[in-house]
C-alpha cells in the first residue's frame, strides 16, 4: 500500500507592509492629513480594535480605505490607548486634601514599539507597490515627525495586527 503525503508549501503568511508613524496629532486629524496629502479616503470603522485586559478593555482606533483600482487596502491603527483608572486610596490630609491624583494606564497595540504613535498597514495584491515611495510621501506631511518601514515578521505581537 502506498503512503500519500501532502506538502503544504503554498500556504503563505499574510503579506503586507507596515509603516510606523510618529505624530502628535489625534487619530482623526492624522487620517484627515493622510487623506489630504496622499489622496486617500480613510474613514473610521464602526468598531475599533478591542483588547480585554485583566481590569479594563482598550480600544485602538481603526481607519481604513480599500482602493479597488490599485487592489490595496490601507489601515491606519492607533498604537496607544490611555485610560483613567479609579483610585482606591483616599486623598492625603493637609493643605491640598480636596484634590485627588489622577492615575492613568497606557496600553500599546504593539508593546515592542512603545514610542510609535500610529501604524499604517498596507495590504496589496500587486507587486507594483513601493513602501519606500509611500514613506517619502508620509515624510513630506508637515505634521508627521518621522515615518519608517517596520519588519512585522520580527515582532512578537504581530498577531495583534490581524483584526478582520
Amino acid at each position: 500500500m502506498a503512503i500519500q503525503r501532502l506538502i503544504l508549501d503554498t500556504i503563505v503568511d499574510d503579506d503586507y507592509d507596515l509603516i510606523a508613524i510618529h505624530c502628535s496629532l489625534a487619530s482623526y486629524r492624522l487620517a484627515f492629513a493622510l487623506n489630504k496629502y496622499m489622496d486617500l479616503r480613510l474613514f473610521r470603522k464602526n468598531q475599533d480594535i478591542k483588547f480585554e485586559y485583566d481590569s479594563h478593555s482598550a480600544n485602538f482606533p481603526l481607519f481604513q480605505y480599500e482602493d479597488h483600482f490599485q487592489y490595496n487596502t490601507y489601515s491606519l491603527l492607533g498604537n496607544k490607548f490611555r485610560t483613567k483608572i479609579e483610585s482606591s486610596t483616599s486623598a492625603v490630609e493637609g493643605l491640598f486634601s480636596s484634590t485627588e491624583e489622577d492615575n492613568y494606564v497606557i496600553k500599546h497595540l504593539i508593546p515592542e514599539l512603545k514610542n510609535v504613535d500610529y501604524f499604517l498597514k498596507i495590504e496589496t495584491e500587486t507587486s507594483q507597490f513601493s513602501s519606500k515611495s509611500l514613506t517619502a510621501k508620509l515624510l513630506s506631511i508637515p505634521q508627521i515627525i518621522t515615518a519608517y518601514v517596520v519588519d512585522y515578521t520580527e515582532l512578537k505581537s504581530k498577531n495583534n495586527l490581524i483584526f478582520e
